[in-house]
């Protein structure tokens, strides 16, 4: 049977997403709240970009160094920026998923940097189920649900 383009070009989709316990990220939760964490998978340009981090890392630093001769003003640049000399590719690349892919909570560059230092199994834990849910593809959107009849 051949593939139905046309079905497929009318299909909606939605991001796969998954709920990742955190437990030992429970004190940041609200007390009572479960310690967890939604993520979703990555479309194919969030997942280029976050693929390009580490490249874009290297030339972020070449300008930080260009722009700052002090190396206090330096540092400061690069915490700003969520960056350090020597973090290596491959987890530049998981912080940029981690922004992209978190939907509760939502996080910025400087957090997910924090959690990878502080939180290294929970921040690997996260973005392992983020490349495996951008893996999977989207989810065929489900249609609305017919309303159910109304019985006197």
């Amino acid at each position: 049977m051949p593939f139905d383009a046309a079905a497929f070009e009318r299909a909606e989709f939605k991001p796969r997403t998954a709920v990742v316990e955190v437990e030992s990220l429970a004190a940041f939760f609200p007390d009572g709240e479960p310690a967890r964490w939604t993520v979703r998978g990555l479309s194919a340009s969030e997942l280029h970009r976050a693929m390009e981090a580490g490249k874009r890392q290297g030339s972020v630093e070449a300008i930080v160094r260009a722009i700052a001769t002090g190396g206090d003003q330096a540092q400061a640049v690069r915490k700003a920026l969520g960056l350090s000399a020597d973090t290596p590719g491959e987890i530049a690349k998981r912080l940029e998923m981690l922004v992209m892919g978190s939907v509760s909570p939502t996080v910025e560059l400087p957090v997910a940097v924090k959690l990878a230092e502080t939180f290294p199994v929970e921040f690997l834990n996260l973005t392992n189920e983020i490349t495996e849910l951008t893996g999977k593809g989207a989810e065929l959107g489900k249609p609305e649900a017919a309303s159910q009849p109304i019985t006197a």
